[in-house]
């Protein structure tokens, strides 16, 4: 067989020629894709094969950033552009000079800027920097020398002065608790300090008009700043002088004939302490706030702001008698129709004459599930104001004189005060009645001592510490401290 060899110089003019076009159609399918992602990315070079392609990112990228460095004549001069891609986390966004592009048409609109993104509004188009929306668009973003406003609620801004040991004020003692003393009616209105499950709360006492909060289109009062800086808040409504009722003639559970009733959550049985306390079943209390949660009188778009972490204190620890001295009993109270059975806000209110913030069980601290302290049992981050905290904020009993808590409304409280067994008196709960100054009123779950048809239901929740609010709010009525829609 005879083999013929190919003319060399022809094959390989060939073959250069194919290779170079491969490599040219590759180079450019490289550089279409390059320059494709490059529109998303802020990048100010990136390397191809062999050579560089430098670009500025204004040119290229989504945003450009201008930080102030002095003042200039021409207000522009004095802005540097930055090159690091990062987004100040610590400067005020100017709104008059920051602006969009679409092409060629320059967008101007309202600008916020906020620790989770940067939001603009131009003309009906929302641009969100968390998530581009529409694509091509290129934002020019000034932040000036200015320190972003601090707008979160503390002690400081409350206007109010910390008293520890002042008339007024209860006095600490080494356990955390205090001893119940009288507010005057013709008090300012007080921010004291208290020891609770998570460090130092500041807590509002007596007769006052700065502790208002509105969310949406409604009013809550903060009830204290807890000890990892939440705000607590009790719901009043859609004006100052509503209620706070999202309910009216609400039991709190409609059974009593059991110790397990005075839960906020309940066991499935009752045949010791450790069952009758398992929280698997809803009181109808939680059942209707955890109606009102999921439907629509709580805004959605504000609810990424309720702190779930904080927990609501359902102080179910049992006694076998009333003495100051009684030792606690889960043994033989607590559970099933055990009688005489008195709660640990009985003891200390009634007894002792002493309050505490802090939950005296984990098991009794109503938290949502991730939640590091608690039981991690709740189903949804709401629960109701404790007897304890009535009383720091003025209440007392038999009578209490004018206090900020008091509306003139009926309302449940979380925390139980006895079980008696009998023909009227089984499981009891504490009650803030809209008489007498608003004093607290142990009341049977089921509402069958006074029969009440006007009782019902003020919602508390525990806003997140980094919550934003408006600048302008004192917490009075015409200017209530105002959360600010990110």
């Amino acid at each position: 067989m005879k083999f013929e060899r190919l003319n060399e110089s022809n094959g390989k003019g060939k073959t250069i020629f194919l290779c170079g076009l491969i490599t040219g159609v590759g180079l450019l399918i490289i550089f279409n894709l390059f320059l494709t992602k490059a529109k998303y990315k802020v990048v100010d070079s990136a390397k191809l094969v062999n050579s560089t392609i430098s670009y500025s990112n204004a040119d290229f990228s989504l945003i450009a950033i201008y930080i102030q460095e002095g003042t200039e004549e021409n207000p522009l001069d004095s802005y540097k552009k930055v090159d690091n891609g990062l987004i100040p986390t610590n400067k005020e966004l100017n709104e008059e000079l920051t602006y969009c592009k679409v092409g060629e048409e320059e967008l101007k609109g309202k600008a916020s800027y906020n620790n989770r993104g940067i939001n603009i509004t131009v003309s009906n188009n929302t641009i969100d920097f968390t998530g581009i929306k529409q694509a091509g668009t290129k934002c020019y973003l000034y932040f000036d020398l200015k320190q972003k406003e601090n707008s979160e609620i503390t002690k400081d801004k409350l206007h109010l002065a910390v008293n520890t040991t002042g008339e007024g004020c209860p006095v600490l003692n080494n356990d955390g608790s205090a001893n119940i003393v009288s507010v005057s009616t013709e008090e300012n209105g007080l921010l004291c300090e208290g020891a609770d499950d998570y460090g130092t709360t500041y807590y509002f006492r007596g007769v006052l008009d700065n502790n208002w909060v509105k969310i949406g289109d409604y009013y809550w009062r903060i009830i204290r700043i807890n000890g990892n800086g939440t705000i607590r808040l009790i719901y009043v409504g859609k004006s100052t002088s509503s209620t706070g009722l999202i309910k009216s003639g609400v039991k709190f559970n409609t059974s009593a004939n059991d110790n397990k009733y005075v839960g906020f959550m309940y066991g499935s049985s009752s045949n010791d302490y450790k069952s009758a306390t398992e929280n698997k079943n809803l009181s109808n209390v939680l059942t209707e706030l955890k109606t009102w949660w999921t439907g629509s009188d709580f805004p959605e778009a504000y609810k990424k702001y309720v702190d779930g972490e904080t927990g609501f204190c359902n102080d179910r620890t049992p006694y076998g008698d009333s003495s100051s001295g009684s030792p606690m009993d889960k043994e033989n109270r607590g559970y099933g129709t055990i009688s005489p059975t008195y709660y640990g806000s009985r003891i200390r209110i009634e007894t002792n004459k002493k309050s505490i913030f802090k939950c005296m069980q984990e098991n009794d601290l109503f938290t949502i599930a991730g939640s590091e302290k608690g039981n991690k049992a709740l189903p949804v981050p709401v629960g109701l104001i404790t007897a304890d905290e009535v009383i720091f904020a003025g209440g007392l009993m038999p009578s209490s004189p004018k206090y900020w808590l008091s509306n003139g409304s009926y309302y449940w409280t979380m925390s139980p005060s006895i079980y008696l067994d009998g023909s009227l008196y089984y499981s009891e709960e504490y009650i803030v009645t809209g008489s007498s100054g608003g004093t607290l009123y142990a009341m049977t779950v089921t509402n069958t001592i006074l029969d009440r048809t006007d009782i019902g239901i003020r919602p508390v929740i525990n806003l997140k510490a980094d919550t934003p609010f408006t600048s302008d709010g004192d917490g009075t009525t015409e200017h209530p401290f105002t959360v600010k829609l990110d």
